[in-house]
Formats: C-alpha cells, structure tokens, sequence
C-alpha cells in the first residue's frame, strides 16, 4: 500500500461501513502501521479492490483496525486473502496473536475470520453506536488452519 492509494482506500470505506471511517483517520492508520501492515488488493485493471489495516502492539499483538472489500467483488476470497496475508506478514515479524472487533450482527464477517480460527472473546456494548454491539475476536498465539501448508 501507497500513500498515493488512500482515495482508493477511503472509497472502500465509504462503500463498506454506514459509519466510515473520515480520510484523515485513514492516513493517521497508515501511520500507525508503519505503512507495511497497511495491505490492499488488487483487481486485474490494477484497481484496488480491498485493505486492511493492522497496527502492531508492543504486545506481541496486532491489532486489525479495519477490512474491507468492495462490494462488486465480495464473496471471491478477497477479504480471506488479505486476512491471510496481514497474518503471515505479522507472523514473519514476530506478532503471534491478533485482535479485531466486528459488528455483532455482521454474520458474514464473523465467519470470515472463524474460518481463520478467529474466537469471539467478548461483547463490547454500544461499540458501534447505540444498540450496535461488537463482538471481540482473537487469534492467540497460532497459525490459522488456512495458513498451515
């Protein structure tokens, strides 16, 4: 990912969340992840078609801030590909677990990421505005099934 691909980045975003993360915040990310925990996708045109977004924690953790795919080429394996991707890059540094939030009610994203070996570990209430909880999910200290080979 390229500072330069951030527009791209942000119209993902838009296109994805009813509540989007602003531009700024976006660039704030980048920094934060050191610019290479920062990963995107890329359709045959070279059109970016999906990010993701890990902060590394002195922890030994990352933290995913944020996926997401553009709606025209959801359900291809793009968001497993760039969670597969964030997780050996992180593993290959030395971060062993990773935490993300979703929304409670974002069926197809918790299974994204169970299919990950992700567990749900708590309920944050109200996380996503009132009424709109999240679901914490962590993968600690292993290598999702989908990586062994």
């Amino acid at each position: 990912m390229e500072p330069d691909e951030l527009d791209e980045v942000y119209r993902i975003e838009a296109e994805s969340f009813d509540q989007p993360y602003p531009r700024w915040y976006l660039d704030l990310l980048y920094g934060l992840s050191g610019g290479e925990y920062f990963l995107v996708s890329q359709g045959s045109e070279g059109r970016i078609t999906g990010y993701i977004i890990g902060i590394p924690l002195s922890s030994g953790a990352c933290h995913i801030a944020s996926i997401a795919v553009e709606k025209r080429c959801r359900r291809r394996g793009v968001g497993t590909a760039l969670l597969q991707s964030l997780v050996e890059v992180c593993s290959s540094r030395g971060y062993s677990s990773f935490v993300l939030e979703v929304e409670a009610g974002n069926y197809p994203a918790q299974s994204l990421y169970a299919r990950s070996s992700f567990k749900p570990v708590m309920i944050v209430p109200d996380y996503y505005g009132e009424g709109r909880h999240a679901v914490v999910m962590a993968l600690l200290g292993e290598r999702p099934c989908c990586l062994d080979g």
